[in-house]
């Protein structure tokens, strides 16, 4: 009788190859634990890396308009077109109080959205 043929064999086999199954399928579950986890820190650390700089071009965007300097401004989270303040306005932006005022007196950089403002610039 070939071996192939004992069921003995067979059944042996086949418990080797359910508990080979099952240990990979273990062993694949922890693996997708350990890759989600990775990423999930990866993308903590992107956004707070985005948000760092984001603050960082907000400061300069300040100084930019503190000192009336020309040229453009750094679009960034608070300031989506990268438009330009006042003086006043740049002065508050660097001291650490947000965007100000704009030249036509309203508040810029809010982050309000309202019919005179729908953009909460």
């Amino acid at each position: 009788m070939p071996p192939t043929d004992n069921p003995i064999s067979k059944t042996i086999q086949s418990g080797i190859a359910s508990a080979g199954s099952f240990a990979g399928n273990v062993v694949d579950t922890a693996g997708k634990s350990v890759q989600g986890a990775g990423r999930g820190v990866g993308d903590s650390i992107t956004s707070q890396t985005s948000s760092i700089g984001s603050s960082t071009r907000d400061y300069a965007n300040g100084i930019k308009d503190a000192t009336a300097a020309d040229g453009s401004r750094s679009q960034t989270a608070q300031n989506p077109l990268g438009l330009s303040s006042n003086k006043a306005g740049g002065k508050n932006a660097v001291a650490g109080g947000g965007r100000g005022k704009g030249s036509s007196g309203t508040a810029v950089g809010t982050g309000r959205q309202t019919a005179a403002n729908p953009l909460g610039l």
